[in-house]
């Protein structure tokens, strides 16, 4: 009996120690954890965005280099995953490796398998040795940022949208940049241009084709009522109405050029596009004028009517309406042919 009390005391004096020493080994544990594995189990709604295109300077691709992070995610924890070292990158500047997105899951997998499932993988991954990468999305707002200011001085409201650009671009040299060139005038509806990458010495290193849709809202003349061919454009004919210039032919102001007579006949609403619009001749088919016959001594005058168009200056048939006798006159001016 006095050895079993002796057993109890000693067990009661050792169990503080054995708790002591199983929490020291635990806590070695933790510490002995990679920070990344306290990233993933403290993931509160981040991801980690893989890039389709990526540069990197060492001889290693770190996890830096072709992710980024999406949603909230402590500076720190970014900071440690970031500095994670992957698999061996490219062996020369301006050398480059593509990996498919199966092979980028595996390689997730196994250097970094702690955050692996909160990657988002792109189709394919290139990674160049050296130099710079653009984007598909700095490419956009570049393209973007060129035109909108451009397309403000059409007058009206631009709008810029379906940007059409590679979804990245290498450069050799991290100096060098781009620059956005028209291939044609900006006008409104699809616009073609030239992405170049410029060297610092001004030399033009490659060229990219890219596009964009351009909306520009403007009021322009529209139909009042429904107008006739070759009815003369009047003040009271007109209306002006807000339109989108992307989707029609070259519109008339509705201030230069002018008088103007319809090549066609438009309904209400209809925008006056300059295909609809010819120059209204001085006398038109159908006009009464005044027939001026002048000779030596005497000067005489009836009415007839213009079987033809003619402008100042021009020869057209005209009607005698006393004699219904056709003769060749010459245009004076809006109410006067002559024959001499």
């Amino acid at each position: 009996m006095a050895r079993s009390n002796a057993r109890i005391a000693r067990m009661g004096r050792t169990g503080p120690v054995l708790v002591l020493l199983v929490l020291a080994a635990a806590l070695l544990v933790l510490a002995l954890l990679p920070a990344g594995a306290d990233a993933a189990s403290s993931n509160t709604g981040w991801s980690l965005r893989i890039r389709e295109a990526a540069c990197v300077e060492g001889e290693r691709v770190r996890l830096g280099d072709i992710a980024e992070p999406v949603g909230r995610i402590e500076p720190g924890v970014w900071s440690d995953l970031a500095e994670q070292t992957l698999w061996q990158g490219p062996q020369y500047n301006g050398r480059q490796q593509a990996l498919p997105r199966k092979q980028i899951a595996r390689m997730l997998e196994y250097y970094v398998p702690e955050v692996a499932d909160a990657c988002v993988l792109p189709g394919r991954l290139v990674v160049q040795r050296g130099g710079r990468v653009f984007e598909g999305r700095t490419l956009q707002r570049l393209v973007v940022d060129f035109l909108t200011p451009r397309a403000a001085s059409l007058g009206g409201d631009p709008e810029v949208k379906d940007v059409r650009v590679p979804s990245f671009i290498f450069l050799d040299d991290p100096f060098d940049k781009l620059e956005v060139a028209l291939s044609n005038d900006l006008r409104p509806g699809r616009v073609t241009m030239l992405i170049r990458a410029v060297g610092q010495d001004g030399r033009i290193t490659r060229r990219v084709a890219a596009s964009a849709f351009v909306n520009l809202w403007k009021a322009v003349p529209c139909a009042a009522q429904p107008i006739n061919r070759y009815d003369s454009v009047t003040p009271d004919k007109i209306q002006f109405m807000r339109k989108n210039l992307a989707y029609l032919g070259e519109v008339w102001d509705g201030r230069s050029g002018g008088p103007y007579r319809m090549t066609r006949s438009v309904g209400t609403g209809r925008p006056l596009e300059m295909e609809f619009l010819e120059s209204e001749p001085m006398v038109s088919r159908g006009d009464q004028v005044n027939l001026v016959y002048r000779g030596p001594r005497i000067t005489l005058a009836v009415k007839a009517e213009a079987l033809a168009d003619g402008d100042q200056g021009q020869t057209v048939e005209v009607r005698n309406l006393q004699s219904s006798k056709t003769v060749l006159a010459t245009v004076v001016d809006r109410n006067t042919v002559m024959v001499r």
